[in-house]
């Protein structure tokens, strides 16, 4: 079957309401342990040897920041998320992580945005990471477009999705409890919300964009709720990190972590020679035009006349 996949049909897919759930819960309730284990394993490995000195990170689909002391050392971090819910939580948790670090902090911004419609200038990032959000756009293809838009040659972009090719897909469709091939290209709807992808896809996705894949990872490769209970968590993480390193090439995991490089000459400079602003930053996601005028409680495009509000140090960019 061809890469050339895009643009394929979902049937009813909607977004994902982060606004009335609260998404820490789905992980502080210590039932996903493991998986939180399993992937920060995976992150630190990736991140591993990434210059962190004034660097711009971007955490795109943070949450509620739940891998921000992975990546605090970065010299700049935005984290940006669709929902002001999640982000609040995530600037409640960061700001008490950093309660003794008010230098720190001030280096952290949280933004409130469409994926697919960034409010960030072009070849301005030199990091960006997405875990657990791919899974929930409708448009993928065009997310990885704004990727590669707004990060610089060369630039690091770290990625994490959901696996249709998973062992357990594999078992059940061979033995005919599952009907959806885990084999061909085209990504497997699960209920209205979730997409899962078959990684050779988003490679092919990344290529077409320019990207070098460098790394991948088979991550949460025992994420069954047996195993769980008995041999346990810490016997799991213990087996997970010896598969992560010898067996990843079978990508066998229902989640896969990857390492990738935008291609392009070296950029001149670096974005480090000072802390990056906000100013350094955005631009308007109305008319895309670099013109914005910042005040203290509120943005205003100069050339458009869009208002972007700053609601207790969330900047909303979200497009009504």
């Amino acid at each position: 079957m061809s890469g050339k996949i895009e643009g394929y049909r979902r049937v009813g897919f909607r977004k994902s309401d982060y606004e009335s759930y609260d998404y820490s819960q789905f992980w502080e309730d210590n039932k996903r342990l493991y998986e939180d284990r399993a992937e920060r394993l995976a992150l630190r490995r990736l991140l591993a040897g990434v210059d962190r000195d004034n660097k711009l990170f971007f955490d795109i689909g943070c949450g509620y920041g739940r891998l921000f002391n992975e990546y605090k050392d970065f010299g700049t971090i935005v984290l940006i998320d669709y929902s002001i819910k999640n982000l609040r939580n995530a600037k409640n948790k960061i700001e008490n992580f950093l309660k003794n670090d008010p230098e720190k902090l001030s280096t952290i911004h949280f933004i409130a945005a469409d994926a697919t419609s960034l409010p960030v200038k072009s070849n301005c990032a030199d990091v960006i990471l997405t875990v657990r959000m791919v899974h929930h756009l409708d448009n993928p293809e065009k997310y990885f477009t704004e990727v590669e838009r707004i990060l610089r040659n060369r630039g690091l972009y770290f990625l994490e999705f959901a696996n249709k090719r998973n062992l357990k897909n594999i078992l059940r469709f061979t033995t005919g409890r599952m009907d959806t091939s885990p084999f061909n290209l085209i990504p497997s709807q699960v209920g209205e919300t979730i997409l899962n992808f078959h990684p050779k896809h988003i490679v092919n996705l990344l290529k077409r964009r320019n990207f070098t894949v460098k790394k991948i990872i088979s991550v949460s490769n025992f994420r069954l709720s047996l195993l769980k209970k008995f041999p346990g968590t810490k016997t799991l993480v213990f087996l997970e990190k010896i598969y992560q390193k010898l067996f990843s090439f079978a990508l066998f995991g229902p989640s896969v972590f990857l390492k990738s490089v935008l291609s392009g000459p070296e950029p001149e400079g670096t974005t480090g020679n000072k802390k990056m602003v906000l100013e350094d930053i955005l631009i308007c996601t109305s008319c895309r035009k670099d013109s914005l005028l910042f005040n203290k409680n509120k943005i205003t495009c100069r050339n458009c006349g869009s208002i972007f509000i700053n609601e207790n140090g969330i900047y909303n960019f979200k497009i009504k």
